[in-house]
């Protein structure tokens, strides 16, 4: 939904236009403004070919409403005003409940969610551009190595598919505590007509996706780090790439893992987030085709875990 304003005509500057008597390019339009809250506009009499333009002001109302979902004491459908802050609005609904977890709160635009999804569609033409490149140079060196290709090929188009299938959230991370809020207004964001803000409780869990033998929902245990947490999904395996694995936090943010050889498993994270373990690109990065392959897994991840949010707050 686009970010419209209620406009109302601007009476006191009604602009007339009338060509000049006499015939002629070279004279120009006469304009006069018409002030139509007085009584003495009605003496004004139209000749044929005259031009009356209204100009519209902005009203203070915003077309369209925003939708509060989750643990707010007064969830539902609200309209805004211009300028109103998410600050505001939180506090229209009555606040936030006991059980609310605003580090875990997902706010979507409509306008984030165009550009994600573009982002989504321009990644799989690059990659299907590069397999194809792939594909001409090995033609030309004799089809060495062919069969590893090949099943390279394959992988590159499957994730070219998951990538247009992959639905954006358009999400963006904010701060939704109204304490925080309270103390610092930088951060209170301007609401637009369309934007959702869904408040999560407060969860029990931590999930671990991709590359490992047990992917799935663990319980949070105070202190884990991210590789304690892949330990209990029964480890990375063969083909993961532990150094670029990254969490998802559960205010949209994402961090290294912290999985690397030398590194010790990343701070410790927080409820709610998601550990994302990619398998090894590097035979895509010798042909030069999935250089940023863990910056996308990285926003297909994160529109996953705020799509999962919305679901779970809207069917409360």
């Amino acid at each position: 939904m686009r970010c419209a304003c209620y406009r109302i005509p601007d009476l006191s500057a009604v602009e007339l236009a009338r060509e000049p008597a006499e015939q002629s390019a070279t004279l120009p339009l006469a304009r006069t403004l018409i002030d139509l809250r007085s009584r003495n506009f009605a003496a004004v009499r139209l000749s044929p070919r005259d031009a009356l333009r209204l100009p519209r002001g902005f009203g203070d109302r915003d077309i369209g409403p925003v939708t509060l979902s989750g643990e707010f004491v007064r969830p539902g459908i609200y309209d805004i005003r211009r300028g109103e802050r998410l600050s505001e609005v939180i506090a229209r609904a009555g606040g936030l409940t006991p059980q609310a977890y605003p580090y875990g709160a997902v706010f979507t635009r409509e306008s984030v969610r165009q550009r994600q999804q573009d982002g989504f569609s321009r990644s799989a033409r690059e990659l299907e551009q590069g397999l194809m490149q792939v594909a001409a140079g090995q033609a030309v060196a004799g089809m060495r190595g062919s069969a590893d290709l090949g099943g390279a090929i394959m992988a590159g188009r499957e994730l070219a598919n998951s990538l247009r299938q992959a639905r954006a959230a358009g999400r963006m991370v904010v701060e939704a505590n109204p304490v925080i809020l309270a103390g610092r207004p930088d951060l209170d964001v301007l609401m637009e007509p369309g934007d959702l803000v869904a408040i999560p409780k407060r969860p029990n869990e931590v999930t671990v996706v991709g590359s490992v033998l047990n992917p799935g929902s663990l319980q949070f245990a105070t202190g884990w780090r991210a590789g304690d947490y892949v330990r209990a999904a029964g480890g990375q395996q063969r083909f993961a790439d532990g150094s670029r694995a990254f969490i998802v936090l559960p205010n949209g943010q994402s961090s290294p893992a912290g999985l690397g050889a030398w590194q010790m498993g990343g701070p410790p994270i927080p409820p709610g987030s998601t550990v994302v373990v990619p398998q090894d690109p590097s035979p895509y990065e010798s042909w030069g085709m999935l250089r940023d392959v863990t910056q996308v897994l990285s926003q297909v991840a994160l529109s996953s875990a705020a799509l999962a949010v919305i679901v779970r707050t809207g069917a409360r």
